[in-house]
């Protein structure tokens, strides 16, 4: 049982309401009056993984804190499928009337696996009252307040409190918490300290949890938390949100800021109502989330500088088709013409992270505002967690809360394919936020331009959750990644707004990274804030390297502006070490080795193949890139039955154990596997193959049939281009192995100029000799429990050469001898059947003898064209 898992965790909940990330609201501590079940998760690790499924008995019991009272067991089967490396089980007790099973006291949720426990996880039920927007029966804060230190922060006496800290010289930003506590009863408690960004992108999160002894009301008392580095640069120029969330309420919220200099003073605490339903755990509060209009430009200028963007053309000639178009009906209805189409600004924003999404959403609410469609073009941001309630009937006046804060401009919901589950859970209640969204959307007073945006494959389930949206949604806008130039025009952007520059050798190799990062993009590349990023890190390693120097001030403004090589290099390097360094598995490879080097023949093969594992081993102890110095795709050329296929197989396994591979199967396919008969249909059928193979390898016997010169609608070309596409766009993912007949492969691979600068190493499978197909033979034999005797031995090396001599390009090698094989022993047990029972020794079974074979020879008649062998009496 032990090899089949780990244990990741247990957690405890009472909501089951879905949050990102598949996550639940994880608490430990909950008062009787909120409670109807307390549930427990349970997380493991698969070690099993993409090996095979398993199954098992996993029981979950509730006990008292000292495990002497049962209150409940629950037990299931379970099977935990190959394809999860991590497995999560939830289940709970209670009852659905609230506050009527749980009472006061601490409990634990203990996790067995077929009778074994594997986990506990203490938690406690207070009875103080529930906690609301409105009321906490347990404490109200008195204050926030923030200071920097070291990572013993609590200990210090002399505090000098801060609303802006120094981003160069903080450590850990310390949080002073003051509050008082109302109850005389004892509980526990968890205070949940949230940190975001200007974004409302979550910084980091801590969490106190303690014990409040009884008679203790009136009494004030202190907590502090702190959250960073001892060498800093965790906190960087931009505006924070400290969010105080307990019972899952939102209790006290501040905002503070990180510049180039420390300022003292203390932070307004907002813990009202009002104030608290705005917060939310996006950020700070609605109206600092809104982005001011104040712009003093003129249309043209503004629409000048939306032409000014770097890349993004296909965005800039929909907007600009766009507003041509609302110009044109606002002339119209000036005019008095009365056009049924019910002016509509509301948008779908799809793309990748940092494509410039919330840059063209401000740049919208300023043109809109100046083509007279807004009164005020200001811009609020708002997710899911912005809009969506802790209990019920708080989600609607959370929404409608944000509509009116963004009247007169733009409500831009970020990730809004959050609010639409793919599970139809009827309790989630983010289908109350689309169902308000709606009525406005539809009748509401207007004045307002409501925006979604998020992954285009997410947004696209989203606008499907409901008939209604699609018609409200009427303008949709892609935002496709940057291309290598347009990230390198970004990253000089960056650059210069931070008063640096780069060498001109840096200036070379930063081209060449963006342009195998985008090489090597996927769904979450990060586009402009990878840049950004990137150019941080390079300004960071320079100050690095600048302040090694014997005197600072002797250096020139230029050496302290200009980026090197070695500063660019050190990120990037330290990033690749951590993804370049393979861990080979010597005990897999040393048998993958061995099963090729049993193999009879290939010497040539199996001298390329021991070589290449050496250069791997040596490309990862020298920490080079594997995946860029090695290429994954090879082509096998020979005739049948020379082992290509079983070649690629182990090929497969070694890849594996090197690590290059992370699955190493051998997915294995022909034309009919990935050719398909109607138009469009070959693409995907091919892309499914391709992702099947992913982690391992993608063996495409007779490729050249993929080219089909003689037809110029063949399908065949349509799949060559899928696979170049992904072999390029996913290398190192997966390798992609062609086969084929010497002069069929050669001509394939020059009828396309794709193919040859993505195959770089060709493997020849000569014919086997006559000595070796015999030796072949005898293997078969031996597998069916036979050896063959001398003289019989004798004729089949006579007859393999004679079939040697007179082969072709068609010449079947092993599957030859195969065939041979399969028709003696058939003759063999056929002479034994015809045998008297008591002549039949022990001996005899084991014995192919001439008998056996005799009736083997080349046809006279038959030429290189139609050599074989026939089966029969001589």
């Amino acid at each position: 049982m032990e090899k089949r898992f780990k244990l990741k965790g247990l957690n405890t909940f009472a909501s089951n309401e879905w949050m990102a990330n598949s996550a639940k609201r994880y608490r430990s501590s909950f008062d009787k009056e909120e409670v109807d079940y307390v549930r427990c998760e349970v997380a493991i690790y698969n070690k099993l993984f993409d090996e095979e499924d398993w199954t098992a008995k996993l029981t979950l019991k509730a006990v008292d804190e000292k495990g002497t009272k049962e209150h409940c067991s629950l037990e299931e089967n379970i099977t935990v499928k190959k394809e999860k490396n991590i497995f999560y089980f939830k289940n709970g007790w209670g009852n659905a009337t609230i506050g009527e099973f749980w009472n006061k006291g601490s409990y634990k949720w203990q996790a067995y696996i077929d009778g074994v426990m594997i986990g506990e996880k203490l938690f406690h039920i207070n009875e103080v009252g529930k906690v609301t927007n409105k009321h906490n029966p347990y404490f109200t804060i008195e204050h926030i307040k923030l200071f920097e230190g070291d990572s013993n922060g609590w200990q210090q006496r002399n505090r000098k409190y801060l609303k802006t800290f120094n981003k160069k010289s903080t450590r850990y930003i310390w949080t002073e918490i003051k509050f008082k506590n109302l109850t005389a009863q004892d509980y526990n408690y968890e205070f949940y300290l949230n940190y975001f960004d200007d974004a409302g992108q979550p910084k980091a999160s801590v969490l106190h949890a303690a014990y409040m002894g009884d008679n203790r009301a009136d009494f004030s008392y202190y907590i502090e938390r702190g959250w960073g580095t001892e060498d800093g640069g965790t906190w960087v120029d931009d505006k924070y949100t400290l969010e105080v969330v307990f019972n899952d309420v939102l209790v006290g919220a501040v905002s503070f800021n990180c510049a180039d200099a420390d300022e003292e003073g203390e932070l307004e605490l907002i813990k009202n109502i009002e104030q608290t339903l705005a917060v939310g755990t996006a950020g700070s509060e609605v109206k600092k989330n809104v982005i001011d209009n104040g712009d003093t430009k003129t249309l043209d200028e503004l629409l000048a500088e939306l032409d000014g963007l770097i890349g993004l053309e296909g965005v800039k000639k929909s907007i600009r088709e766009n507003i041509t178009y609302l110009n044109f009906t606002k002339v119209r209805r000036e005019k008095g013409f009365e056009d049924n189409d019910k002016l509509s600004l509301h948008s779908i924003f799809t793309g990748n992270p940092g494509t410039g999404k919330t840059t063209i959403v401000k740049m919208l609410g300023k043109i809109y505002q100046k083509m007279g469609l807004l009164t005020k073009g200001h811009v609020v941001e708002v997710d899911r967690a912005s809009l969506v309630g802790e209990f019920i009937g708080q989600t609607a006046p959370k929404t409608k809360k944000a509509i009116d804060s963004a009247r007169g401009g733009i409500l831009f919901i970020d990730e809004a394919y959050s609010l639409a589950r793919t599970d139809d859970d009827s309790k989630d209640f983010g289908k109350e936020v689309i169902e308000t969204l709606l009525k406005e959307m539809s009748d509401g007073p207007g004045d307002i331009a409501i925006i979604g945006a998020g992954y285009p494959k997410e947004m696209k389930t989203f606008i499907e959750s409901n008939p209604g949206l699609k018609s409200r949604f009427t303008q949709y806008f892609h935002f496709e990644d940057y291309l290598p130039d347009e990230l390198y025009q970004i990253a000089m952007y960056s650059a210069k707004n931070r008063q640096v520059g780069f060498a001109k050798d840096a200036e070379d190799y930063l081209k060449e990274q963006l342009t195998e990062a985008y090489r090597k993009r996927d769904e979450s590349f990060g586009n402009a804030r990878f840049v950004n990023a990137l150019v941080d890190e390079a300004k960071m390693d320079m100050g690095l390297r600048l302040m090694k120097a014997p005197d600072m001030n002797a250096l020139t403004n230029e050496e302290l502006s200009t980026i090197t090589l070695e500063d660019l290099r050190v990120g990037f390097l330290a990033e690749q070490k951590k993804k370049l360094k393979l861990v080979i598995n010597d005990k897999e490879l040393q048998l993958a080795l061995s099963e090729l080097n049993e193999l009879i023949g290939l010497d040539k093969v199996k001298e390329d193949i021991n070589e290449m594992v050496k250069l791997i081993r040596f490309y990862n102890e020298t920490g080079k890139d594997v995946v860029n110095k090695f290429s994954l795709h090879t082509v096998f050329t020979g005739n049948p039955g020379t082992g290509k296929t079983t070649v690629a197989r182990i090929m497969a396994k070694i890849y594996k154990a090197l690590g290059v591979l992370e699955r190493g199967q051998c997915v294995e396919v022909d034309r009919e596997g990935l050719v398909a008969g109607y138009v469009g249909q070959t693409a995907i059928k091919t892309a499914e193959k391709i992702e099947e193979a992913m982690g391992g390898i993608l063996f495409i016997d007779e490729a050249y049939a993929l080219a089909n010169v003689s037809a110029s609608h063949d399908f065949g070309a349509e799949a060559i281009q899928v696979i170049l596409k992904r072999m390029e766009d996913q290398r190192g993912k997966f390798g992609v192995i062609v086969a084929g007949y010497p002069q069929n492969m050669h001509q394939f691979i020059e009828s396309n100029p794709g193919f040859k600068s993505r195959f770089d190493k060709t493997f020849l499978f000569e014919d086997y000799a006559p000595e070796q197909l015999l030796t072949i033979a005898h293997n078969l034999l031996k597998q069916e429990g036979l050896k063959a005797s001398p003289q019989a031995s004798e004729h089949m090396q006579n007859y393999l050469t004679a079939l040697y001599e007179k082969r072709d390009n068609h010449f079947g090698n092993a599957r030859t001898v195969r065939q041979m094989v399969g028709g003696v022993v058939k003759k063999q047990n056929l002479r034994l059947a015809a045998m008297d029972v008591s002549k039949r020794t022990a001996a005899e079974l084991e014995v192919l003898s001439i008998d056996d074979v005799k009736h083997l020879e080349v046809g006279q008649t038959e030429n290189k064209q139609t050599l074989g062998f026939r089966l029969g009496g001589k």
